[in-house]
């Protein structure tokens, strides 16, 4: 199970503790998900069942909480 860092809406924002670089954050909700590159800032799948807009309104949360979500991929995957 993937933790959720926080809900925005219906949409969940999750990082996967045993997951792959870069650091991104998985997004779900309504049927559909999409993963963001926290460096980037880009879409990493090339399709997904988000709506243009609902897409705009996850990347501005992403955007608002880049930090802490930065911080939460650290957590998980910068051990000592």
């Amino acid at each position: 199970m993937s933790p959720v860092i926080f809900v925005f809406e219906s949409l969940k924002f999750k990082i996967n503790a045993n997951d792959h670089n870069p650091p991104h954050v998985h997004v779900e909700g309504n049927g559909a998900s999409v993963r963001i590159n926290l460096l980037t800032l880009d879409f990493m799948d090339e399709e997904t069942d988000f709506s243009r807009g609902a897409l705009d309104k996850i990347m501005s949360e992403v955007l608002k909480r880049r930090d802490e979500l930065m911080t939460e991929w650290k957590a998980y995957h910068e051990k000592d």
